[in-house]
């Protein structure tokens, strides 16, 4: 059983955000039951959303991970398929949907690609990534490139990924992302562009602390800082 809680320092009150029970029923086959939060893919277009009752069953068959989720309330249930081939994953959620949702992932000689693609009635959303670690001195530096091609706008929901808020980007969206742990912390360095318009971020995180600084042009720098608590 799993259980996270909301506004814990909210005077009496608190708030179950997910409860849910995962376990195998027979061999082979397992379920997940509760309130819980879900994904498209790997959080390159859309990011987790909010917790929903929900059920799914999965199973193995023929080489191929199949999942069969349903919703309280909703009388559809949606088919998730996974697989590898020649090395790739493939992961296609919604698979009985015109609208389903296919991420792609691979290792190629230390060179990790993920891809997310969505073709929606208004148009097709895709992501790209490609990360690889890169010697610098005597640290070590994950360079993540990020490619993001947005034609239906409502598809898009990431507000948490990689680059940040891009969940109102319109066209194409570049960027990278340089992280890195040095003496002081995890640095991390992002540069991109959406919708003609160059954001600057730098980072540090150093324990439960995170600091950090964005800068887009034409707008004024913002300073933040966070406390990352887990227990």
């Amino acid at each position: 059983i799993t259980a996270t809680l909301e506004d814990l320092a909210g005077g009496d009150t608190v708030t179950t955000n997910e409860l849910y029970v995962e376990t195998t029923i027979f061999d082979g086959i397992s379920f997940k039951g509760g309130k819980s939060k879900g994904a498209l893919g790997n959080g390159i277009l859309q990011k987790k959303s909010a917790p929903t009752n929900k059920m799914a069953v999965s199973f193995d068959a023929s080489g191929l991970g199949f999942a069969v989720n349903q919703a309280s309330g909703d009388g559809n249930a949606s088919v998730d398929v996974t697989g590898s081939f020649a090395g790739v994953d493939v992961k296609v959620q919604n698979a009985a949907e015109e609208n389903r949702f296919v991420t792609a992932s691979s290792n190629v000689a230390g060179l990790y690609f993920d891809v997310e693609y969505q073709k929606t009635t208004v148009g097709t959303n895709t992501g790209v990534s490609g990360s690889i670690f890169v010697p610098v001195g005597t640290l070590l530096a994950d360079v993540t490139g990020v490619y993001v091609n947005v034609e239906d706008g409502s598809g898009v929901t990431q507000d948490d990924g990689i680059l940040g808020d891009i969940s109102d980007a319109a066209g194409t969206v570049k960027g990278a992302v340089v992280s890195t742990n040095s003496n002081y912390g995890i640095v991390t360095g992002k540069l991109y562009q959406k919708n003609d318009k160059t954001t600057y971020v730098g980072e540090l995180g150093n324990g439960i602390m995170t600091y950090s600084y964005t800068k887009t042009e034409d707008t004024d720098g913002v300073a933040g800082v966070k406390i990352n608590v887990s227990f």
